[in-house]
């Protein structure tokens, strides 16, 4: 039996994924005397299964009988939270129901004014509040003069103004990670990057981004004395020694970034870490302290190569920097992920010309991986205020919102859009074209040297004609990939380009497994040489296998070849009659 139950959507059982937030909050609530426990997503089951997800959280809180169900809650599962709480609600009418987090928080007052089984969503930071109105809450008296506090009283939604943002992050107490439970056995956590909460707030505004709805722009960092002893706690629990530095901004600070790395490397444990930064963030001064104490992945977020784009979504980065600066990290021997984002309503086909050339010349330079998102409309953002009105659900989601069990939940996310802008599209005629990219894209990076030399062959301000000629290669298939259902064994081919194993009774069997071969494919498959004549195929999704000859091969995006120095590129469709 405990007091509050936290629910987290951590699927994974690592260390990596869990709530740093909801970790601080139960931190505090334990120092005080309340009982809490922490109960995963992947503790309750597999999400895939949904009812018996469902049915095994009502044993899990059966056995626990709380007072209270707190819900850290995210976009790509608050559905799944609502499904929860009315469950929980409909069996228990006496337990409070409370939501917290950033999906919540940023919709909190149509929450509460559409959710009838959700009794109260906290917003802002929890650390000063979560002690006097979870107390009121245990007395049964709840306190409704709480900062932050957004409730219903009879037929009025009433919200309190937000808790002033806490102005020293050293002042929080130390996480107690004894409540916590993961999967699997310390050695397979021990190669877990764990996450520290090194700092709040991005001061910047793009448009796309939620952050600022709930952080105000307001941008503070813990010291680096404070850092270091997170460091060497978790270490001196857990023995592990890799890090993710979780905050949007960790190296706007130069200070801050210069001092933590000096103390790093005064460590009598080796730390390796990574962390996010914006490009105009970097120089090569600030990376060679960064990878002397340890750095050893990075993610940046570059979103557009047009610099008209850059303007309008108020990203406002200087293009001309982008490989200059990855191509030191990648000597350094950095880790690098790139973000891209493509399908904003106002872009262009020259607009996504100009951001495949900048994604093909980082891939070109070997300059880390590159990611391509179908642009996602989050909450209280401004793409998502300016479009709601003109928005309908998306027939493809972004793969920032994730999929699991929106069919399953579809009744709570068409009865309620307000709540789901993410789950929700504004249809341009480029974006629906554009349905296809992020799998040509990952088929692109796998076969670079190839679809490098393709995209030489065509006009730069053009690039676009180089998907549209993919798409078209590949129409067949494509159009059956459409209709398959994501279950959690085709989230594993999307993410491991493998078919796994239990899948040989599908149904869809073979069309996964051509999907399989598209995203697998190697480089030893790409150049088949013979003399003075070499031809190079891209891509062919109904058959892998090698052919004695190029016209063997039915459908290809492209072929080039090459004879006698002489080069030549025929596009689909490529058939000898």
């Amino acid at each position: 039996m405990c007091d509050v139950i936290f629910i987290t959507p951590n699927m994974s059982g690592h260390f990596s994924d869990e709530s740093v937030g909801t970790l601080q909050l139960v931190s505090i609530l334990e120092n005080e005397g309340v009982s809490c426990d922490i109960l995963q997503f992947f503790r309750i089951g597999d999400v895939s299964d949904f009812e018996g997800f469902m049915e095994n959280a009502m044993d899990l809180i059966q056995k626990a009988q709380p007072k209270i169900v707190s819900m850290y809650t995210r976009c790509d599962t608050y559905h799944i939270n609502l499904k929860l709480a009315q469950r929980i609600k409909a069996r228990w009418d006496d337990i409070y129901i409370v939501f917290g987090g950033p999906q919540s928080d940023i919709t909190a007052e149509d929450t509460v004014s559409r959710i009838p089984y959700v009794d109260y969503v906290c917003c802002g930071e929890g650390e000063t509040t979560i002690y006097p109105f979870f107390s009121s809450l245990l007395r049964k008296e709840p306190d409704l003069s709480v900062p932050g506090l957004v409730y219903r009283t009879n037929d009025t939604v009433v919200k309190n103004p937000r808790p002033e943002m806490i102005a020293e992050l050293d002042g929080l107490p130390m996480i107690d990670y004894s409540k916590i439970y993961m999967g699997g056995t310390p050695e397979d956590q021990s190669s877990i990057r764990f996450p520290i909460d090194v700092g709040r707030g991005c001061p910047f505004g793009c448009t796309y981004c939620s952050t600022k709805a709930f952080w105000g722009r307001k941008y503070r960092m813990k010291s680096p004395r404070r850092i270091i002893e997170e460091i060497k706690l978790i270490h001196d629990q857990f023995g592990i020694t890799k890090f993710k530095f979780s905050h949007d901004m960790f190296t706007l600070n130069r200070k801050i970034v210069i001092e933590t790395c000096d103390r790093m490397r005064g460590l009598d444990f080796p730390v390796e870490w990574v962390c996010s930064a914006r490009l105009d963030c970097l120089d090569r001064e600030l990376i060679d302290i960064m990878a002397d104490s340890g750095l050893f992945g990075i993610f940046i977020g570059i979103e557009t190569g047009s610099p008209r784009m850059q303007k309008l979504i108020n990203k406002n980065l200087k293009l001309d920097r982008v490989i200059e600066i990855l191509s030191y990290l990648r000597d350094k021997g950095i880790a690098i992920k790139v973000s891209f984002i493509y399908g904003f309503p106002e872009e262009t086909e020259d607009d996504l010309s100009q951001t495949m050339s900048l994604m093909g010349r980082i891939l070109q330079h070997k300059c880390g991986q590159v990611d391509a998102h179908l642009c996602t409309f989050l909450a209280k953002t401004e793409l998502s205020d300016r479009y709601m009105s003109q928005m309908t659900r998306a027939e493809k989601l972004s793969n920032i919102t994730g999929s699991f069990a929106i069919e399953e939940c579809a009744d709570v996310i068409d009865a309620h859009p307000q709540l789901f802008s993410h789950l929700m599209e504004y249809k341009t005629e480029l974006r629906t074209k554009l349905k296809h990219f992020e799998l040509f894209f990952r088929v692109w990076a796998r076969l670079q040297p190839v679809y490098q030399y393709l995209a030489e062959q065509y006009s730069e301000d053009r690039l676009i004609d180089m998907y549209y000629d993919f798409v078209a290669a590949n129409q067949e298939l494509l159009a059956q990939m459409e209709g398959l259902t994501l279950t959690r064994f085709t989230r594993r081919i999307l993410l491991e380009g493998k078919l796994p194993k239990g899948v040989e009774n599908d149904p869809n069997r073979d069309i996964l497994s051509d999907y399989c071969r598209m995203i697998r494919t190697e480089n030893s498959e790409e150049v088949r040489s013979g003399g003075n004549a070499t031809a190079i195929y891209c891509f062919d999704p109904s058959d892998r296998t090698q052919k004695a000859s190029i016209r063997d091969y039915e459908r290809c995006v492209a072929v080039v070849t090459y004879n006698q120095g002489k080069q030549s590129i025929v596009k689909y469709p490529y058939k000898i009659g």
